[in-house]
């Protein structure tokens, strides 16, 4: 039997993460004056950050079952590992920098022959076609560690997750156990036939277990203990074959990572439902008061100035898609105006991880984390995303904010916790005391008016002592609410504050303002980002080089670069209200340059020349990543595929039924690809309305106001789930180098 030295350094050989940790054991991190420490650092990072199943050296291996721990089953997981190793490559060769972008299109390519448009990919389907054309997230989605049915929705303290051997209670945050399987490597498996005894025993002491099986069969260890402490984690695992001779790995020690995002609509995965809405392929929704006696819906008849959908000449300019109810699905056809009616038609709605906040597992943070456990088998992570649509620093992350939808009802939930506060409720240990009272001062307004006052916040923190664990990674996106985003948006869009004043009223809020306002609440963004650093390290120890604050795509560019406008009404026409001015979105476009210097500045004023005194001095030590804005340069939500412009433009139009031939065109609604592959990144209204479709509560379904509010309110000018994919595959690369050198340290 080898001695466990060499045992330890045939293990470091077979990872294919060498290069990266050799990049990682350069850093400052690793002083050159402590050389033997840093071999014996190096050796343990190497062991605790490579892959299972490589290139195979080691006489043992061994990979954490179901590692991505918001999931509850192992086949959520599964689902991601087939699709990653089915694109991942040679296993000897680099990570591909691309391969969220790989899998997520391994995952969401619809199954049909021809993907050209979506007539034709419906004409072409395959068995998994509808399964695959409503996305991965819709198999998953009641498989997570999230409450979406208690009010207010929340992670729950402990969730219980389904393993190969059976199931298991944990902390959401701290589990105290991970299930590991171990194997032969194979070579040793090529010639151990018979059975095997297989011994492990946790390395803090205490019972382990011996079990004789086939060699051929993996060895399962259902709970190997984990500690934030790494002296008091893993287990020794040692293992006889047939033939007398005896293999072993002292250091079966799982790296679990807590990732934490937060903030905005831009992490929330907003506009990318976990399951999309489902439309019918024959009836339409004609959206004409007439079809109601309410008086909500009259008063729309008094406001001609709003308009109704436009369309083609030979289609009813009122008439959208509709969603496929269960009357339809039965052969029948419920009154409009009867409570049946609105009962089904609330169950055909979107499904959202967390509708409160129209949060999904199509944000790019969900992808970021399942690609840390993907990618290394040794390692488990433990991940919660807050992010929630329409969130700013002070309604969202301090404050309060409204629900994104389901406000009525006997499952109305009325307001949506603050992230901060919710963070406090998971990383605290149950009944400790909150005796860390701190306020922050932020600076507000009302939006719409440059009046800035002020507004203290005071938060309640658990001591260090008192909490869980540490946080490893913070995801961040926040700022574009602070400024004004939508309100942006729909000054590029529309002529005039008018042509939006009805669904102003709807969601109680100014929804269009000049970019001279949003550069009011530019100028106090700095002291709104202070507070909120001051917050991560006060409340939860948080290392602001472990925060990392995303940068926002463009989102106004089209196939050449240009601002979108060249054509005024496409991706539009779901409203006659709706189109570009070039000019209006070239204004836009400037101050989003500016946004993006600013937050630049305030992360680190050293990285860029000129930045202005601000709150956050030298800056808030956040990493701010923007490598990704520049693969959306031309392909924002104008964008054509410069390939196939032309019929990219038609497939870009609304639906509607034509009254000369009965049917839909360009093409019928049934046959959307919310999430098949298109070269806009971004969803226009028009996508936006056939993906979340979000109407209103409170008034009539049929209401003239509605398709504005669908198309507006339902995630526009928001990324795709592969725009998502794609900012996730920056990001990683970040991830990896704090989660790595936060390894490093640990193993010392």
């Amino acid at each position: 039997m080898r001695s466990s030295a060499v045992l330890r350094f045939e293990t470091i050989l077979r990872f294919d993460t060498v290069l990266r940790a050799k990049a990682v054991l350069r850093s400052k991190t690793v002083l050159a004056s402590r050389m033997a420490v840093a071999g014996a650092v190096a050796a343990t990072a190497l062991v605790l950050s490579a892959p299972f199943g490589t290139a195979a050296a080691a006489d043992l291996v061994w990979e954490v079952e179901n590692p991505f721990r918001f999931f509850k089953r192992t086949s959520a997981f599964d689902l991601h590992e087939r699709a990653y190793k089915a694109v991942r490559g040679a296993a000897e060769d680099p990570v591909p920098g691309n391969i969220v972008w790989r899998t997520e299109r391994r995952l969401n390519d619809p199954d049909c022959r021809d993907r050209s448009s979506p007539t034709s990919c419906a004409a072409t389907a395959g068995r998994g076609y509808e399964k695959s054309r409503l996305g991965w997230a819709a198999q998953t989605l009641d498989f997570t560690c999230y409450d979406r049915d208690a009010r207010p929705r929340r992670y729950p303290t402990v969730c219980e997750r389904q393993y190969s051997w059976g199931r298991a209670k944990e902390d959401t945050i701290l589990p105290d156990a991970h299930t590991v399987i171990v194997r032969l490597a194979p070579e040793h498996l090529a010639t151990a036939t018979g059975d095997c005894t297989w011994t492990w025993q946790p390395r803090r002491g205490g019972a382990g277990e011996t079990v004789r099986q086939a060699c051929g069969r993996p060895f399962v260890i259902k709970r190997v203990p984990f500690s934030t402490s790494r002296a008091a984690s893993g287990a020794s695992v040692a293992v006889r074959l047939p033939d007398g001779r005896e293999l072993a790995d002292p250091n079966v020690v799982v790296e679990d990572v807590l990732v934490v995002a937060m903030g905005d609509s831009f992490a929330s995965g907003e506009s990318n439902p976990d399951r999309p809405v489902v439309f019918s392929a024959g009836r339409e929704m004609v959206y004409d008061p007439v079809n109601t006696r309410d008086d909500v819906a009259t008063r729309s008849m008094r406001a001609p100035v709003y308009g109704v959908a436009s369309a083609p000449e030979g289609t009813n300019p009122k008439a959208l898609p509709k969603r496929l109810m269960e009357d339809e699905v039965k052969g029948l056809i419920f009154r409009p105006t009867s409570a049946e009616f609105q009962a089904a038609f609330d169950r055909s709605r979107a499904q959202w991880l967390s509708a409160d906040c129209h949060r999904s597992q199509y944000g790019y943070p969900f992808r970021v984390g399942i690609q840390l456990a993907l990618e290394n088998r040794h390692r488990a992570v433990s991940f919660v995303s807050l992010a929630c649509s329409g969130s700013d620093t002070v309604e969202g992350l301090f404050g309060p904010r409204e629900p994104r939808e389901q406000t009525t009802g006997p499952n109305a939930q009325k307001s949506v916790v603050p992230q901060l506060d919710q963070l406090t409720e998971l990383i605290c240990r149950p009944g400790a005391p909150r005796s860390r009272d701190v306020t922050y001062t932020l600076p507000t307004y009302s939006i719409g008016s440059t009046s800035i006052s002020s507004q203290t916040f005071t938060k309640f923190w658990c001591p260090p002592e008192s909490r869980k664990r540490p946080i490893d990674l913070v995801l961040l996106s926040i700022g574009g609410n602070d400024v004004g985003f939508g309100a942006l948006v729909a000054y590029g869009i529309t002529e005039s504050a008018a042509d939006l004043a009805p669904i102003a009223g709807l969601v109680g809020r100014t929804l269009r303002f000049e970019p001279p306002v949003a550069r009011a609440y530019l100028d106090v963004l700095d002291r709104r980002m202070k507070a909120v650093k001051d917050a991560f390290v006060d409340g939860f120890g948080i290392d602001p080089s472990t925060v990392l604050h995303n940068a926002y795509e463009p989102v106004e560019f089209d196939e050449s670069g240009r601002v979108c406008g060249l054509q005024p009404t496409l991706g539009l026409d779901v409203h006659p209200k709706l189109q570009y001015s070039q000019a209006r979105v070239q204004q836009v476009s400037d101050f989003t340059r500016e946004l993006r210097a600013r937050q630049e500045c305030i992360a680190d004023a050293r990285k860029r020349p000129g930045c202005p005194r601000l709150a956050t001095g030298a800056g808030t030590g956040f990493r701010f990543v923007t490598e990704h804005t520049n693969l959306f340069a031309k392909r924002g939500v104008c964008a054509r595929d410069p390939q196939r412009a032309l019929a990219d433009q038609v497939n870009m139009a609304m639906p509607r039924l034509s009254l000369r031939t009965d049917d839909f065109q360009p093409y019928s609604p049934a046959a959307a690809l919310p999430y098949g592959k298109r070269w806009r990144l971004i969803h226009s209204p028009n996508d936006a309305f056939l993906t979340a479709n979000t109407h209103r509560e409170g008034i009539s379904p049929f209401d003239i106001l509605q398709p504005a509010y669908a198309a507006l309110y339902s995630g526009a000018f928001h990324p795709t789930a592969e725009g998502h994919a794609i900012v996730a595959d920056t990001v990683v690369r970040h991830a990896r180098d704090i989660v790595d050198r936060r390894a490093i340290v640990d193993a010392r």
